[in-house]
């Protein structure tokens, strides 16, 4: 009977493979900064091979650069002003010249501005361009399949998002302005109906819906679908969460402390399965936290000044587990390898100090 029941243990601790790393367990560290973060970015913006950080901070006007020693210790080098109230900021090659610059959105101005870097990690602020009425969020992709990256920005008190495609050096001219709901907020790009260009699906905070905005393959979009999913929809996050090979969705509401988990089929989404958060889930992010291979994702709470991590069974159904503090109330999260040890870490800007967390994934 011992072999036997032996054999029994063996088969109970081998059948699950990558479900003991399934609790992620996370360093803290805070970075001081000067003002309120409201949003933050992720990238090598110094081209030292690491991945660095950029804050937007709305009550300071300003723009903050991190540099990342390659531990995952951050300083903050460069802190730049000029903004008004901005809100939102997207990292991406915008000049064509091999470095990541920085768009930031200005829901005080109601413009977009370009950050242009040196290649060292050093930015100036270029041209403002007019946007539509409160611009709250800004993504950048190849939304019109020219090769270089273009913006939408989404209007929070205009019930827009507009389209700013990319002359391939920097240039952005307002090509179209797309109707999205009362209080939109960070869209996700991703190819949503498998047609090869990159779609749009836009949260609204006001108006109760998620929108669906499909691109025609040259940067024209047209709304194909509103979700009614309840109001005080915030930042989504996107992945193959059941592993059928398409991208599904995850929206945070504050409105009821869920976070939904959307099925995509063929472009199609349906509200599968929420998970109810106690302290108002604000941002999501997707990633393979624990390194079994499937996309968790981590939610940071608002109220409760934490991150949660949602575990992925693989088959898209999500378990609460690893729950770490940060500082006061975590607007946005971002997820890279800060340390390099080849897992992925976290980052929150803490919209009621002036600090960032870094928790990096043990």
């Amino acid at each position: 009977m011992k072999p036997f029941l032996a054999f029994l243990l063996g088969l109970a601790f081998t059948a699950s493979p990558g479900r003991a790393q399934s609790m992620p367990q996370f360093e803290r560290r805070t970075v001081a900064l000067p003002s309120q973060p409201y949003n933050i970015e992720a990238g090598d913006f110094d081209g030292d091979g690491d991945v660095d950080l950029a804050t937007v901070n709305q009550r300071g006007n300003t723009l903050s650069v991190l540099r990342n020693d390659g531990t995952g210790t951050f300083a903050v080098t460069e802190t730049l002003e000029g903004f008004t109230r901005p809100e939102a900021l997207t990292a991406g090659d915008f000049d064509g010249d091999g470095d990541l610059d920085l768009g930031v959105a200005n829901a005080g101005a109601n413009t977009a501005t370009l950050v242009v870097n040196d290649g060292q990690g050093r930015f100036t602020p270029g041209a403002a361009i007019s946007v539509g009425n409160s611009p709250h969020a800004i993504v950048s992709a190849d939304l019109d399949g020219d090769g270089d990256l273009d913006w939408a920005v989404s209007n929070f008190g205009g019930a827009t998002v507009s389209l700013l495609m990319n002359d391939g050096h920097g240039g952005f001219t307002l090509t179209a302005t797309a109707p999205a709901g009362a209080g939109t907020e960070r869209p996700i790009v991703d190819d949503f109906d498998g047609d090869g260009d990159l779609d749009l699906a836009v949260p609204s905070f006001s108006a109760a819906t998620l929108n669906i905005l499909t691109n025609d393959g040259h940067g024209g979009f047209a709304g194909t679908a509103a979700l009614p999913l309840g109001n005080r929809q915030h930042i989504p996050a996107a992945g193959d969460f059941d592993g059928d090979g398409d991208v599904d969705l995850m929206l945070t509401s504050t409105a009821t402390g869920e976070v939904m988990v959307l099925d995509n089929a063929d472009g199609s989404f349906s509200h599968v399965a929420s998970i109810v958060l106690s302290d108002t889930p604000w941002a999501g992010i997707a990633g393979d936290f624990d390194g079994d291979g499937d996309e968790d994702v981590a939610v940071a709470e608002y109220a409760g000044h934490r991150v949660t991590i949602l575990d992925n069974d693989g088959d898209g159904q999500f378990t609460k587990t690893t729950v770490a503090d940060v500082g006061q109330q975590p607007h946005q999260i971002v997820a890279a390898d800060f340390d390099g040890d080849g897992d992925l870490d976290l980052a929150t800007a803490n919209d009621a100090e002036n600090s960032v967390t870094i928790l990096l994934n043990q």
